[in-house]
């Protein structure tokens, strides 16, 4: 197949195929230079999985066998991700892993990341020794906040999950992160074992200063297949959050959660808080891995349906086999769910989870629609558009 290059190296400073982007002077040196922002561009979202190393085998690991291989991105391929996701209109960047803090040059990818001009610098970690010892070697300002995983608000529901010893840990670790004034929040993955005492989190969130806590429910990929006895179906899920938003008006940390399924007549107020459909459809986003494969959606990270590649040294070569934005753009013309009678809401279905669940939301109750798991409700601001 004939590869579809959309970067090229060695463009002069100011000149381009596109008529917006702008290569800096020394864009591809070791360290490359500051890309200003695409004004028209696309890939805001930018979430780069620097290696698939990690300590921990958690249940509802998305990751999967990657955590076996081990990969990691050698730090010169950082840098040329970084610098053509960037001049393709990128500005909030997202490191990850498995535990990007393993990565031997993760204290200088954030700050090359920083001196690039990303507008936003976030980390996920899970928190624990490691990631201590990375983060003492840095400052506040190095990041626009971290994210600590913890997936349970009891040390005996988390670690089920996520192994013996590893709440305490994470939780004294946040705790120091947020002495030392990082902007620190939790995310949470709810399923069935961890849904009883999840809410306490937000008490945890309140005594420590995390500024903000968000929820997402378990998906089966990754190590999830394996664990589907405490997935959550549609109708439980849309129980937790719906009492989420209740409970979570007496605390003065925000709370943000995807609502993935939602009650048809919800999605009113999600589209007043900015909710538009598919994310995918809008090319908003593109996690980049180690070996090249770059999704737009997280939900096919099991699938060969990537949108791109990326050769080591930056060169973006569309995916010319099955592509995951055909999957999205297809139901704009046929409903991924074939026939569904009930108009408005879902935009066509969600044909990922489709593909990935073998039924649509709405099959064993037709007042269920999905919500893009990659779209987050914001509590406080459902609340003043009447969600």
């Amino acid at each position: 197949m004939t590869a579809v290059r959309l970067a090229i190296p060695g463009l002069r400073p100011g000149i381009d195929g596109y008529g917006h982007g702008r290569l800096p002077a020394g864009a591809h040196d070791e360290v490359p230079g500051r890309v200003d922002q695409i004004e028209y561009g696309r890939f805001r979202n930018l979430y780069v999985y620097i290696t698939n190393r990690c300590q921990l085998r958690c249940k509802h690991c998305y990751m999967g066998d990657r955590l076996e291989v081990a990969q990691k991105m050698p730090f010169e391929q950082v840098m040329a991700t970084l610098d053509v996701w960037r001049r393709m209109g990128s500005s909030k960047l997202t490191i990850l892993g498995g535990e990007p803090t393993l990565h031997p040059n993760y204290v200088k990818i954030i700050r090359s990341a920083q001196a690039m001009g990303f507008e936003h610098v976030i980390t996920t970690s899970n928190g624990l020794e490691p990631a201590i010892r990375k983060f003492r070697q840095m400052k506040p300002g190095d990041f626009s906040y971290v994210q600590i995983s913890l997936d349970g608000g009891t040390a005996e529901s988390h670690d089920q999950i996520r192994g013996p010893g590893t709440f305490t840990q994470a939780l004294a670790n946040i705790a120091e992160l947020a002495e030392r004034g990082f902007d620190v929040r939790i995310i949470c993955t709810v399923n069935r074992a961890n849904a009883g005492d999840s809410l306490r989190l937000l008490d945890i969130a309140d005594e420590l200063g995390v500024s903000l806590v968000k929820y997402h429910v378990f998906s089966t990929i990754g190590a999830g297949n394996d664990a589907t006895d405490i997935a959550m179906n549609p109708l439980e899920w849309i129980a937790f959050y719906e009492r989420l938003e209740r409970v979570a008006e007496g605390y003065q940390t925000r709370v943000w959660y995807q609502p993935t399924y939602a009650r048809r007549d919800r999605i009113a107020s999600y589209a007043a808080q900015g909710y538009q459909g598919c994310i995918g459809r809008t090319l908003d986003r593109i996690s980049v891995f180690p070996d090249g494969k770059a999704y737009v959606c997280s939900y096919l990270f099991d699938t060969d349906l990537h949108y791109a590649n990326q050769t080591p040294n930056g060169l973006i070569e569309i995916n010319k086999g099955p592509n995951e934005f055909d999957l999205f753009t297809r139901v704009l013309t046929q409903s991924s769910c074939d026939g569904c009678q009930v108009g408005g809401g879902c935009g066509g279905g969600c044909p990922a989870e489709e593909l990935v669940m073998g039924s649509a939301s709405c099959a064993a109750d037709p007042d269920v629609v999905p919500v893009c798991r990659l779209w987050k409700a914001d509590v406080r601001t459902l609340a003043t558009v009447g969600g």
